[in-house]
């Protein structure tokens, strides 16, 4: 006789008991403020003491919310419908930051102004990334020139390049053109101009008085330079700069690609210790045109000395610093171009030269009287040519006449 067997599980019966996932988290305690955690099981925890005195039926379970704070900074706003915290990035705006914390808001930016709010429609515009009001501009012109108390007078121009920026941001209006007798004499950014390539050749005179020249053998008046602690620097089709150089015991204890950058030295050569050697920029002469004066802080070249010697070296380093084609010399030209507050274009009156009738050479130049400066004094030659027979009554101007084209 055969046993039969008798399958009574549910899976032999054909019965699959759906899974249940296990929370992933598990607290022996329930919480003292009632507030549950998400996934998690709180073991032995469903007791009326925990569950609103309920002990059957039915207990609600009532989600609570509390608003997320953020902190904005200047320079930074949270944008509407936005969880995080950006840089500023709108055109037109800026963000002066907000006092306090803020909360989520679906339609409006939080901590990002309007330019033309803020100035009453007057400055539109900006890049966006501005912090204050005085990041606004508008385009400078002619008209607005004195008003609102933003654009100073550019002396005789009559057109003008650049933007005006509200309150006290750093106008950069330029003339384009001039009034009669006045022409645009360009502006000069050395960053722009002279770019990080070094030079051919340099020059230096030392505390000594002694004149040193690297690469090339034009003399001390090719570079323009005279007297103790003064370099310069020849950069070819680019132009040529001049400084001098100091030893201080004001310490410089940057580096070349980051180097301390001072207004004033408290003392210089001769002082007693003095050992760290700084380098200025006094001129740049393009190409092709005069020497321009430049106003530039000192900048260490980031070396300490024996207090003895670095007077002697710290001309020629300040050439050899500025002329290098290595990165870190190039870099450090950069700072000190960057140090230097570009000069703006400006209108510069016309030099007319005079052509004097019966005057002798002698005569026009022991005056100065063979140019005039417009709007400035005449000066007239010594003297006359004496002719028989004749009174000499003064010069009159009178025009030239057109040359016409073909002759």
């Amino acid at each position: 006789m055969k046993t039969k067997i008798y399958l009574t599980s549910a899976i032999a019966m054909g019965f699959v008991c759906p899974a249940f996932a296990e929370p992933t988290n598990t607290e022996n305690s329930f919480p003292s403020n009632g507030l549950m955690a998400e996934d998690t099981t709180y073991t032995n925890a469903a007791t009326s003491t925990n569950m609103a005195g309920v002990y059957e039926n039915e207990v609600n379970a009532v989600a609570e919310y509390e608003n997320i704070l953020y902190q904005i900074g200047a320079g930074q706003y949270l944008p509407a419908g936005g969880e995080s915290v950006i840089s500023c990035d709108q055109p037109g705006s800026f963000c002066p930051g907000v006092s306090g914390d803020v909360t989520y808001n679906a339609n409006s930016a939080q901590g990002l102004s309007s330019c033309s709010t803020a100035t009453s429609g007057l400055f539109t515009s900006s890049d966006g990334t501005g912090s204050s009001a005085e990041s606004c501009y508008r385009a400078c012109n002619i008209s607005n020139m004195g008003s609102n108390g933003t654009i100073s007078t550019i002396a005789h121009a009559t057109a003008l390049s650049g933007n005006d920026y509200y309150g006290s941001g750093t106008d950069t209006c330029e003339p384009t053109a001039c009034e009669n007798g006045w022409h645009v004499k360009e502006g000069l950014n050395l960053t722009s101009t002279m770019g990080t390539d070094g030079g051919v050749s340099n020059a230096y005179i030392n505390n000594n008085g002694q004149f040193g020249e690297v690469s090339a053998a034009h003399g001390q008046s090719y570079y323009g330079i005279n007297g103790a602690n003064t370099w310069a620097v020849d950069y070819d089709t680019r132009g040529m700069l001049i400084g001098q150089s100091r030893c201080s015991k004001q310490a410089g204890d940057g580096t070349l690609t980051n180097p301390t950058i001072t207004a004033n030295l408290a003392d210089e050569t001769g002082q007693e210790g003095a050992k760290y050697c700084y380098c200025n920029v006094t001129g740049y002469t393009p190409d092709v045109g005069t020497l321009q004066a430049v106003l530039s802080p000192w900048v260490s070249i980031g070396a300490s000395y024996d207090a003895s010697k670095c007077a002697s070296y710290c001309a020629s380093n300040c050439a050899n610093y500025m002329m290098s084609g290595f990165s870190d010399y190039s870099a450090f030209r950069a700072a000190v171009f960057g140090a230097i507050e570009p000069i703006p274009a400006m209108c510069e009156a016309n030099t007319i030269t005079i052509n004097w009738t019966d005057a002798s050479s002698a005569d026009i130049s022991a005056n100065n009287a063979g140019t005039a400066t417009y709007g400035e004094d005449v000066r007239t030659p010594v003297k006359a040519t004496t002719k028989p027979g004749q009174r000499f009554k003064g010069w009159r101007f009178v025009a030239p006449t057109p040359v016409q084209v073909g002759e």
